[in-house]
């Protein structure tokens, strides 16, 4: 007969179900307890996950009410905090509100996943940015609140992977005029560029572009760009994860812009 895996063991083992273990988890929370921070994004359809994390599980996050004990788990995740009229049900499950989610995913998650989130939670319109900057504003002061109201700031709907919101927030950490998104030209939509100065950067995901195919396609069409007086520049994962600032120093020259910045911020 096989031997059934104790409460403590299901919540500690991470090769689990992330839902199996929420399940398991949910009886041992206090009232008023809720999923948060990345473990909410997920239940809201807006989790994500850098291309280090894939493949490998995290603990359950939640959150307590201020003044109520943590709930000390191998596997769980623990943050106590006021939680008024913040928690909703999905599925049955307690967790944070998307406005609280996504508040708190730009607080305190690494900054181009926390870019990533806000910008696929404003394309679903899970959340109103002017919003998020209200709320805010009411917590100036607080941990991680000023690199959040940046982060807000540059929310940006029209960015349609998470590549495209890294690539942008190194272009904005380098100090380079925001660029807009999802730009047409004669047919095309190109990510996100400087449509005055007719300059474009594009990220060039590997499920996208890989093979011989896709690589001819792309040339084609850059060709027809170049052609229309358009300077399109195709960038990789391990120019926009790396540590070099190659990218910050190319696109600064075609924008006639020295980076404002000698490292990289992440």
């Amino acid at each position: 007969m096989p031997i059934r895996a104790t409460l403590p063991d299901v919540l500690a083992d991470l090769d689990v179900d992330e839902e199996v273990r929420v399940r398991h988890l949910l009886p041992l929370l206090p009232p008023g307890a809720a999923l948060a921070h990345r473990s909410a994004a997920a239940l809201h359809g807006i989790g994500l996950r850098m291309p280090h994390e894939r493949g490998t599980a995290r603990p359950v996050e939640v959150v307590v009410p201020a003044g109520t004990a943590p709930v000390r788990r191998s596997g769980v995740r623990c943050f106590a905090a006021d939680l008024a009229g913040d928690v909703v049900l999905v599925d049955g499950v307690p967790v944070t509100s998307p406005l609280r989610t996504v508040l708190d995913t730009a607080r305190f998650a690494p900054p181009p996943l926390a870019l990533a989130v806000l910008d696929l939670a404003a394309r679903r319109g899970s959340f109103s940015p002017v919003q998020a900057l209200l709320r805010l504003d009411a917590a100036a002061g607080q941990r991680g609140v000023a690199r959040a109201r940046r982060l807000v700031a540059l929310t940006d709907p029209g960015a349609e992977s998470p590549g495209e919101s890294w690539l942008r927030l190194r272009l904005a950490d380098a100090g380079f005029p925001r660029a807009r998104t999802q730009i047409p030209v004669a047919g095309y939509r190109l990510d996100l560029g400087w449509p005055a100065r007719r300059l474009a950067v594009e990220f060039d995901g590997r499920e996208f572009h890989d093979g011989a195919g896709p690589l001819a396609h792309d040339r084609r069409r850059r060709g027809h760009l170049a052609q229309r007086g358009w300077t399109v520049v195709g960038v990789g994962a391990g120019e926009v994860l790396g540590r070099s600032l190659h990218l910050e120093l190319g696109v600064g020259e075609l924008l006639g812009l020295a980076p404002q910045l000698r490292t990289r911020r992440w």
